[in-house]
């Protein structure tokens, strides 16, 4: 989703430029450090036998260690990030607290504390919300986010203990009071404080809610509804990126030479190494987004979709809603273009399809860590934002188009007219719902002044000088 900074209006522009505008930095970093995990990964075997660091053992099962190479990946981007922003404006990067200015050390720490463990108190929620939903199946012992799991345990303990270190040290030197208005610990403190005060009838106890309430309240909801499908993403889709980099050093030059290598094996690897290749890269990057929101890395959350429709197109797109695309139309799998016998055309749809999701993903690296979905976290006018508006839209409906529509047509000749006719309207269907994404963020976008200016410079939605 194309976004704006979280501190709109501030540190926004400098002499012409952005302070997004080289985002993309920390994107590439991350890629790189997803390929450079990979490879070590296949070198060491650490997906089997574990991770070790100066001879000792920090991880002993594959969950372990491919939560360990997303945790290495954010590390890289934040670091990354933070020094880029330091350069951007290094007077304004450190702000002092008040009260550390005025050396009321005993407020300023108690506000502090008060606020670490209302986050605490945020995650303990948020953690038995996951527990007790029958979709996670956390009760039941369900597999698939059982990674998910084992990520939140890890999260836990590592705020019960570096929690405090941390909020002692952003606030004191990231003093930022808008970023304060958006705190999530706050709003939960608020919300706490709302039954109290209409039981006691007190005006003083009793909060009022704002607008920068329903916009932290939407944010977070985005974040719990696409962390654990992130990490779980990743975590299905890693091992493959491991794998095929063995494949691609190790017994693909062999069989090249050998003779032994034909067009249609060829196919089938240039289709699931890309596919590996570039989700990867995608999620591990996205991942990042979803997890961190830090005034460290400027990238807290404005706003977020304030209408039904933006989160109905948004959230049925992905599990387990899903689902309802196919209930009664659903068009064919992606795979199903390597059915053809000419290879040739094979070739030509897959290779289409793979330069249309290095765009996609592209779209995905420019954010660097402001990625989110429905959520407005910073203007993005570089790399492919600087041609279309919703690069990341456009690119993806045409990969399908490029590798589902093609296996309509087989099957519409081997299979019956009335399969491919309803295949074909549910991936119209498909391209309508990301139109319709499209529209609803543009709607939510154009609240922010920054975004119209950003479409005074971009004027097309999807395809440059045409649409």
């Amino acid at each position: 989703m194309n976004t704006q900074t979280s501190t709109a209006g501030i540190r926004q522009t400098k002499s012409g430029a952005w302070i997004t505008d080289k985002a993309w930095i920390c994107g590439v970093v991350g890629a790189i450090t997803v390929l450079l995990c990979a490879m070590a990964y296949n070198r060491f075997d650490i997906l089997n036998k574990g991770l070790f660091v100066l001879g000792q053992q920090l991880t002993s099962n594959r969950t372990d260690s491919i939560l360990a190479a997303l945790f290495i990946i954010t590390a890289a981007m934040l670091i990354t990030e933070m020094v880029r922003l330091w350069l951007w404006d290094r007077e304004g990067f450190i702000s002092i607290d008040p009260d550390l200015r005025a050396r009321n050390l005993g407020a300023f720490f108690t506000k502090s504390l008060l606020n670490y463990l209302l986050y605490l108190a945020a995650l303990w929620v948020v953690l038995e919300f996951y527990h007790t939903a029958n979709e996670y199946g956390f009760r039941m012992n369900a597999n698939y986010y059982q990674g998910w799991f084992r990520f939140t345990e890890m999260v836990w303990s590592a705020y019960l203990w570096a929690g405090l270190p941390y909020v002692l040290l952003t606030r004191a030197v990231r003093y930022d009071p808008k970023a304060d208005s958006r705190d999530t610990g706050w709003f939960l403190g608020k919300l706490l404080r709302y039954p109290l005060g209409k039981v006691s009838g007190s005006p003083q106890l009793c909060p009022q809610f704002g607008q920068d309430d329903a916009k932290i309240a939407r944010a977070l909801i985005v974040k719990l509804f696409f962390t654990p499908l992130m990490t779980v993403f990743f975590i299905g889709q890693f091992p493959h990126l491991v794998s095929n980099v063995g494949y691609v050093f190790g017994s693909l030059p062999a069989s090249i030479a050998n003779g032994t290598y034909t067009h249609r094996v060829f196919n089938s690897d240039f289709f699931n190494i890309s596919i590996a290749f570039i989700f990867s890269i995608d999620v591990a990057l996205a991942w990042c987004g979803y997890v961190i929101s830090s005034r460290w890395v400027d990238n807290q959350t404005a706003s977020a979709e304030p209408t039904m429709l933006g989160w109905v197109v948004c959230l049925i797109c992905y599990p387990p809603f899903q689902q309802a695309l196919g209930w009664y139309y659903s068009a064919p799998g992606e795979r199903d273009v390597l059915r053809f016998d000419n290879q040739w055309i094979i070739t030509v749809f897959t290779g289409m399809m793979v330069c249309s999701y290095i765009v996609y993903m592209s779209a995905t690296l420019w954010f660097g860590v402001r990625f989110s979905n429905l959520t407005n976290r910073g203007i993005i006018r570089k790399g492919p934002f600087a041609f279309v508006r919703h690069p990341a839209y456009a690119s993806k409906n045409f990969a399908w188009w490029c590798v589902m529509f093609p296996a309509i047509l087989y099957n519409a000749t081997h299979t019956g007219i009335e399969l491919a006719a309803m295949q074909t309207f549910g991936l119209c269907l498909m391209t309508f719902v990301y139109y319709q994404r499209a529209l609803t963020e543009e709607r939510h976008l154009r609240l922010d002044p920054v975004y119209l200016e950003y479409c005074e410079q971009v004027k097309y939605r999807f395809i440059p000088r045409v649409f």
